[in-house]
């Protein structure tokens, strides 16, 4: 068979496509070309649509499942867990022209008009009338009505910001890749979890060298920041991790002006003051003011309490001063001797598969949802001939014993992932065909025995599958009615929700077992670890605080003349706001992907957002028991199945009765 009909085979049919062979180099050297036939197909079929007749306007011919659509999500997938030469020019050669036919579609006065036509006169169920009518919004925010040439300079603004993003996003990677730390000396590893020094030592082998390799993946960050006992060390890693892509090659700062400068644009061509005005009529807050209220408010609870925890530590290890580099290696010698709580002992509770097991088990208790694990029995081909890659792992998911959606997990770090964890939906449900949801991390995996993990890493795994929840209990069948078409300071909610699941005490007691004796975790581990549950908690809240002022500081309007002021006023911003002074090396907006890469412009604030309604929806789940079956088929029915047609506020007050409150967000947090 001809190789491209083999692509769209893959591409067509309603199984797991074969990723492997999607991924090979035959495919992808004729891609870029398979891509422009794809597109010309998409033209001809929206030039076509345009010339219907207003009688024959209806739902259905606005819905359409593109091959294009599904081979680009999956190249740039690929992009995303394997960035190299090949698959990134790819992505560069094309993405100009796929923006242009976005832009030729998104400013079409006809084909608005027929989507308006077909809100207020044509038949349609709640699914569709959601779908048409916030299609029918975007245009009006994109002010349709506009001249010829705004739309043309929008049309240019898109492309650029297009662009840039991905050069961003590159320049990222590339300078965490070419981070490597070698350590020659036991000298300062000796409080080191040994499971972290026999991952060090592989890498470090794996270079030929008899030493100890540390990287730029969170896990290498946390054992030097946590457990190196030479204080320069941290120094080292804290400026290095503060200053990824702002130098050199790689300095991303050029690209941040543009960006921000074009956003800024877009917004004033479209009558906002601001980009941040812009990006919230997408949101649940109303306007930026409500937003810097709320974080400002946090900011002045949380600093006292920041201070009350930082003093515990220099008054327990007689310091009269401590910086933000020492504070995670004294914290976590203060939780060992003074609260009687080993992270190393710990981890060794926190076993990779039965943690997997671990939170299975809590989806199919919360939501009965069953994860069946595909292998060979299961295919007719060879399941090693589909896979990517080897650690990858595939699953039908069933809810009640129906099949809903395929489950992939990739979990393991490697030098050309993107940084640190995301979920993704990589083929949309389209009527028949299920939905293929990704989890994505960067755990390091012990190649010679088994792989441990923190309790961080723990509710990383379980925050990312509250994300694949969110898609895969969807009861709508249309795949314009996807998880992140909620309000995107909602979209954090059942993943920051389920977490709480990873780190209760009575799960914890029944699951965690020792990687080795398989013996339960003491009681007073647990005990511990439930008193220290918002140990530190102060610290993290202000720290989110001021990400978030300064992303909508970033996007309220400011004009930076050059690099050198930029860096002036950041520094300036975040020292302000900040219990510890950063210095000039400080530079973390250069790799900051969540708001120059990855859609969270002007919205970070959706994580503390998104915090404040999970405390509020976990009191109900406290009231009665973690597990209790109707609180959990309350919160599906009315949040997780109904996102899809009704605003969030909406269904909040559905859940609770009432509007948004604070009050528990602060009770919980003991603010």
């Amino acid at each position: 068979m001809e190789i491209k009909q083999k692509i769209l085979k893959e591409l067509e049919k309603k199984e797991f496509p074969n990723m492997k062979f999607l991924f090979s180099d035959e495919v992808l050297d004729i891609s870029l070309k398979l891509l422009e036939e794809l597109l010309d197909v998409d033209k001809k079929r929206f030039n076509n649509l345009l010339k219907t007749e207003e009688k024959n306007i209806n739902f259905s011919i606005f819905d359409y499942e593109s091959n294009l659509d599904l081979f680009w999500s999956l190249l740039n997938h690929l992009s995303n867990v394997n960035s190299w030469d090949k698959i990134r020019k790819i992505i560069d050669t094309f993405e100009p022209k796929l923006i242009d036919f976005s832009n030729e579609v998104s400013y079409s006065k006809a084909y608005f008009e027929m989507l308006e036509y077909c809100l207020n006169n044509c038949e349609l169920d709640i699914d569709q009338t959601k779908i048409i009518s916030d299609s029918v919004k975007a245009y009006k925010v994109r002010w349709i009505a506009l001249d010829t040439d705004k739309q043309n300079e929008l049309k240019k603004i898109n492309k650029k910001l297009s662009e840039l993003s991905t050069r961003f996003s590159n320049n990222v990677l590339d300078s965490e890749k070419e981070f490597k730390y070698f350590l020659d000396t036991d000298e300062y590893l000796k409080e080191f979890p040994k499971s972290d020094l026999d991952n060090a030592k592989l890498k470090a082998r794996e270079k030929w060298k008899d030493w100890y390799l540390f990287d730029s993946s969170a896990s290498s960050y946390i054992s030097i920041i946590k457990y190196c006992s030479d204080s320069d060390t941290r120094k080292y890693f804290a400026e290095v991790h503060g200053s990824f892509a702002s130098k050199w090659k790689y300095d991303n700062r050029e690209i941040v002006l543009k960006i921000l400068d074009l956003r800024n644009k877009k917004a004033q061509i479209l009558d906002y003051k601001n980009y941040a005005e812009l990006s919230l009529e997408f949101k649940m807050a109303e306007n930026p003011e409500q937003v810097i209220d709320l974080l400002t408010d946090l900011t002045i609870k949380a600093k006292p309490k920041a201070l009350l925890e930082i003093d515990e530590i220099k008054e327990y290890f007689s310091l009269t001063e401590i910086n933000s580099r020492d504070m995670p290696y004294y914290s976590r010698i203060l939780k060992e001797k003074k609260y009687r709580l080993d992270d190393k002992k710990l981890k060794e509770y926190f076993e990779f598969t039965s943690i997997q097991r671990w939170l299975f088990e809590t989806v199919e208790k919360l939501y009965d949802i069953k994860m069946k694990k595909l292998d060979n029995n299961d295919l007719s081909e060879d399941w090693n001939d589909i896979k990517y890659n080897e650690n990858i792992e595939i699953y039908e998911v069933y809810k009640w014993d129906k099949f809903i959606s395929y489950f992939m997990w990739d979990y393991f770090y490697n030098p050309n992932k993107r940084s640190w964890a995301w979920a993704d939906e990589v083929r949309e449900r389209f009527w028949d065909k299920k939905s293929i949801v990704i989890n994505n991390m960067s755990f390091v995996k012990a190649e010679n025995w088994k792989t441990l993990l923190t309790l961080w890493e723990v509710e990383t795994m379980f925050h990312e599958f509250g994300h694949g929840i969110h898609s895969m209990l969807s009861k709508s069948k249309y795949a314009d009615l996807t998880w992140v078409q909620v309000e995107w300071d909602f979209v954090e909610l059942p993943s920051q929700l389920l977490e709480n699941w990873s780190n209760n005490p009575e799960t914890i007691i029944n699951i965690a077992s020792h990687y080795e004796t398989w013996e339960k975790i003491p009681w007073e581990l647990v005990d511990s670890l439930e008193k220290l549950k918002y140990f530190w908690t102060w610290n993290f809240v202000l720290g989110q605080s001021i990400y978030s002022i300064m992303d909508m500081y970033f996007h309220s309007g400011v004009v930076f003349k050059d690099v050198s002021e930029l860096d002036k006023i950041f520094l300036e911003k975040v020292n302000e706001l900040s219990i510890f002074k950063k210095d000039e090396n400080y530079k973390m907006y250069c790799s900051f992907s969540h708001i120059f890469d990855w859609g969270y412009s002007a919205g970070y604030y959706s994580y503390t957002w998104a915090d404040i309604i999970v405390s509020e929806i976990l009191a109900v789940f406290k009231e009665s028991w973690m597990y209790d079956k109707e609180t959990a088929t309350r919160f599906e029915k009315l949040i997780l199945w109904a996102w899809s047609v009704k605003k969030a506020s909406d269904m909040f007050k559905d859940f609770m009765w009432r509007e948004i409150s604070i009050e528990a967000f602060l009770k919980e947090k003991w603010l």
